[in-house]
């Protein structure tokens, strides 16, 4: 493998003329850049970027925690970010912690060495506190720590407010809503519960929340669980939980002779490709996620540049998808 030593002999140059060019800092001649870049492609020389963004004091690379990379949510989402740092000039660095606390604690230590620029954070276990003393640029996406640290997320309330209305409309007396069991007043998704309980408690309708974590269940645990459920307790005719577990719902419904959605109605929550992939499309309420990424990398790279924020608080609009899974009224 060639170094950057058979590169300055080749291009007849010192080998710290070829670091400079390497990492945009020489004055040069074109002739001699022209020289260097043409020993490079024979030589086959491919530079260390890691090398390269320590000597820069820069990583050109952007970490993602998120708590389990195969939830729909999680990994769609991603793939958005990942997108948006590449057209920037950056790399992603994905990070899945399982939704440990101890796990998350020992990403965000290796974090704090000089192999990334910046953090997005989908993950949330952590005490105010310890991002707060993180030390370098973070996005987060669905918890608050403080009006300094940019927070970008979906319009949650309003996610609440459609689904409710949903149910309301299609004539549901008893409503179970599936949360995660790590959600607090700081995790910003829990007003879509809050919401969801307040607008149905004003019509009358009963509902009841369900709290679960993340990296409990994959769909089978889903669909087990959901069995369970409707077993247990065959009064419920309204599900609201994010799309695998929706999807879950509504097969387990189906083997369980109920009619969807006479029987059971069912709102999604998140708007993944699995809110599409059943036989009945689910209802969804939408979160734009490509939007969540854009965003969220813009944000990103303004704290990177040392650009001040307009707003550290950014609510994405979502909206309801009508799908086979509620009641359409005339």
């Amino acid at each position: 493998m060639s170094s950057i030593r058979d590169v300055a002999k080749m291009a007849n140059v010192a080998a710290c003329t070829v670091s400079r060019v390497l990492n945009g800092t020489a004055n040069v001649s074109p002739e001699t850049r022209m020289r260097i870049e043409q020993a490079m492609k024979e030589l086959n020389y491919i530079p260390n970027e890691l090398a390269r963004g320590m000597f820069r004091q820069k990583a050109g690379i952007v970490a993602m925690l998120v708590p389990n990379i195969r939830h729909p949510y999680f990994s769609s989402l991603a793939t958005f970010i990942e997108d948006e740092l590449y057209k920037n000039g950056y790399k992603l660095m994905l990070c899945s912690t399982g939704d440990d606390v101890e796990r998350e604690k020992d990403y965000l230590k290796i974090l704090k060495s000089n192999i990334v620029d910046g953090v997005i954070m989908g993950v949330n276990n952590q005490k105010p506190e310890d991002y707060e003393q993180f030390e370098k640029p973070l996005v987060m996406l669905d918890y608050f720590v403080n009006k300094d640290i940019p927070l970008v997320v979906s319009d949650h309330a309003t996610g609440g407010r459609l689904a409710a209305e949903e149910f309301i409309a299609s004539g549901c007396s008893y409503v179970l809503h599936i949360g995660n069991e790590a959600e607090t007043e700081r995790v910003i998704s829990y007003e879509s519960h809050k919401v969801l309980q307040e607008t149905l408690e004003a019509s009358g309708i009963p509902s009841r929340e369900l709290d679960i974590k993340w990296n409990t269940f994959d769909f089978q645990g889903y669909l087990e669980l959901a069995k369970l459920i409707l077993e247990k307790h065959p009064e419920i005719d309204g599900i609201m939980a994010a799309d695998m577990p929706a999807a879950a719902f509504m097969k387990a419904a189906f083997q369980l002779g109920k009619r969807i959605p006479e029987d059971l109605c069912i709102v999604s929550y998140d708007g993944t490709f699995v809110a599409n992939t059943n036989l009945i499309e689910l209802t969804t309420i939408h979160q734009s996620l490509q939007e969540i990424g854009r965003v969220s990398v813009s944000v990103m790279m303004k704290l990177l540049q040392g650009e001040k924020l307009e707003e550290t608080y950014i609510r994405i609009p979502v909206k309801i998808k009508k799908g086979g899974t509620t009641i359409k009224k005339d």
